[in-house]
């Protein structure tokens, strides 16, 4: 079992970050430097992918009379009790978990192989519905909590994730990718006459179901950027739909209503690095037609993502990400001082979801009891056997990676990793993307580029570079997404998938940021590129958080990426395992061969 422990001390480090503004100011860039090669990747064949050795119309919920159940949560200082959902990914996977407030232990409600993301509790806390793989596509599916027994709801070919209930319990709001776009759709509670409630050619997704049954929230790319949306079911039609945020030069994403319906949490910014703000509307005022949903009042709460409501409206359960460590945090939004301890861990945590009805003592026993079949590890890394009078570990050939066995080289302290990566993309792609790499080892004496840093993990073995002709194709096989963390630029990278048919990845949700568009001048040559929209269709795996499962981590952008294309280093990724880079150049070199070329240590 995982146990989320309480970071007391850490916490209040959080919150005062927490409220933080954060501000990111752009400068202009320039062109490429060099042209990347022309590359033929391995699409894998049907079969186990191995490396060598009725549309009937429905009706919205009455929007005259209250069909959310009568709830009496139990007063705590922290939003009144009940439970909280959230999907945890580790080992390469993601499950459903589900904690009481109160308690440090979560319990785990699914065991799958496949990911099951995205829980969103029913009105009355009987039934979990949330978004899973095990089909071998994505779709929606139900969990009775008294059994723990599965309903598929969705059984098309396509994506289908995202789910949100009316507050009567009885439909199911949701996105699906249909005909190379997302939009919102609307089943039963059972999965029975699905219609579809969006038809512009953006991008529709993450619907968050009001309180009152009258209205559906959603982020869309519609006005160019992406904006948090409102769909009236009274009128039920996208003439009347309304942009709830307005703001051209920022991105809103996950939406969610307070239990009263008077409040809209949503973020700005990257999950990895999104600030959380309130809009509070007076509905009394724009019902009797004074002002406008632009007048809405909005409040910095702080920095955290993906955030839900506590049943009685005064609190948040968000994520908050730091340091390779995931935090699930309560707190009060009265005040930044009051807090719940965070649970934390190295897993990844998203979606929370929060219920006023605890899980009872027979659903805990029953989902203990369940015994998981024992995974294998993702990897185990061999390490040979070396001399004892030199440096304790040696290079390591990549078997048939750019046409040879010995044309590229790792540390053996991280090649059965890249090796399972490796394996894992091509799995999840169908194409063996790794198969062929930009570079991996560095001779020491080799001189570093123009302005960068001659203490490069390429020459210590822990780092390859992706070859950039993915990137040069036409339509390209690799997208971009740019993120800002920290004032530093990152870049997520995501992965075309050799079958289109929904078998493979997912749609894009984030625009990938076009590289390429720097040289047609004007304000996307100053800004080394913009945003791409529309959004490229299609089903995409994201590499960079598979390469995290397997310990690879993404490296900056340099500060002159803008303007130098060498500066960019989407292609870059590396190997740490917490060490300086002088101790894992130590590990394959005498100190006298470091010292050699690099002078003493610093």
């Amino acid at each position: 079992p995982i146990l989320l422990r309480p970071t007391t001390a850490f916490l209040l480090l959080l919150l005062a970050l927490a409220n933080l503004g954060l501000l990111g100011i752009q400068v202009a860039g320039l062109g490429q430097t060099r042209s990347a090669p022309t590359v033929t990747p391995t699409v894998a064949s049907e079969g186990p992918a191995t490396l060598p050795p009725a549309t009937p119309v429905l009706s919205p919920p009455d929007a005259n009379r209250s069909t959310a159940p009568t709830l009496t949560p139990t007063p705590t200082p922290f939003g009144g009790g009940g439970a909280i959902a959230f999907s945890l990914r580790r080992e390469g996977n993601a499950d459903i978990y589900a904690v009481n407030l109160g308690d440090q232990k979560p319990v785990r409600l699914t065991y799958h192989p496949a990911e099951d993301v995205d829980p969103a509790w029913s009105p009355d806390g009987r039934t979990l519905a949330f978004a899973s793989r095990r089909g071998n596509n994505w779709d929606i599916y139900r969990m009775d909590l008294q059994s723990l027994a599965l309903i598929r709801l969705t059984r098309s070919p396509d994506y289908e994730a995202h789910p949100t209930w009316s507050p009567d319990g009885k439909f199911i709001a949701y996105e699906a990718y249909r005909d190379g776009n997302l939009d919102i759709y609307l089943m039963t509670e059972f999965g029975e006459e699905p219609i579809r409630l969006t038809y512009d050619p953006a991008p529709d997704f993450a619907p968050a179901w009001s309180p009152d049954g009258r209205h559906i929230a959603f982020v869309s790319y519609r006005d160019g950027n992406k904006e948090i949306y409102l769909y009236p079911l009274d009128q039920a039609r996208e003439e009347a739909v309304v942009n709830l945020t307005n703001t051209p030069d920022l991105d809103e994403d996950n939406p969610a209503w307070s239990p009263d319906g008077t409040q809209l949490a949503f973020t700005i910014g990257r999950d990895s690095d999104a600030t959380i703000y309130i809009n509070t509307f007076d509905w009394a005022s724009l019902d009797a037609g004074f002002g406008g949903y632009d007048e809405a009042r909005t409040q910095l709460f702080g920095q955290g993502s993906a955030p839900a409501w506590s049943p009685d409206g005064q609190a948040l359960v968000y994520t908050y990400e730091r340091g390779g460590a995931s935090h699930l945090i309560v707190a009060s939004i009265s005040g930044w001082g009051i807090a719940r301890p965070a649970f934390s861990g190295q897993a990844r945590i998203g979606s929370p979801a929060w219920t006023v009805h605890p899980l009872s003592p027979e659903t805990i026993a029953l989902a203990q009891s369940i015994v998981p079949e024992t995974s294998p590890p993702l990897y185990l890394e061999k390490v040979r056997p070396l001399p004892p009078d030199g440096p304790p570990y040696t290079l390591v050939g990549l078997p048939d990676v750019n046409g040879g066995d010995d044309r590229e080289f790792l540390s053996d302290r991280v090649d059965d990793s890249f090796n399972a990566l490796r394996q894992r993309v091509l799995e999840e792609t169908g194409i063996d993307y790794l198969g062929v790499l930009g570079d991996s080892i560095r001779r020491l004496g080799a001189p570093p580029l123009p302005g960068q840093s001659p203490y490069d993990w390429h020459k210590a073995g822990r780092a390859f570079s992706f070859s950039q002709g993915f990137y040069d194709q036409e339509p390209p096989l690799v997208e971009v997404v740019r993120e800002e963390i920290g004032y530093r630029t990152y870049w997520r990278v995501y992965l075309r998938t050799a079958r289109q048919d929904g078998s493979m990845g997912r749609p894009l949700r984030e625009a990938p940021w076009d590289l390429k568009a720097r040289f047609e001048g004007g304000l996307a040559e100053r800004e080394g590129g913009r945003l791409k929209v529309p959004i490229p269709t299609g089903y995409y795996v994201d590499f960079t958080t598979l390469a995290a499962d397997y310990g690879w981590e993404r490296v900056p952008a340099i500060f002159r990426w803008r303007y130098y294309w060498e500066d960019i280093r989407w292609w870059e990724f590396r190997k740490t395992q917490g060490l300086t880079w002088w101790e894992a150049m130590l590990e394959l070199y005498r100190p006298e061969e470091v010292q050699a070329v690099f002078g003493e240590s610093p």
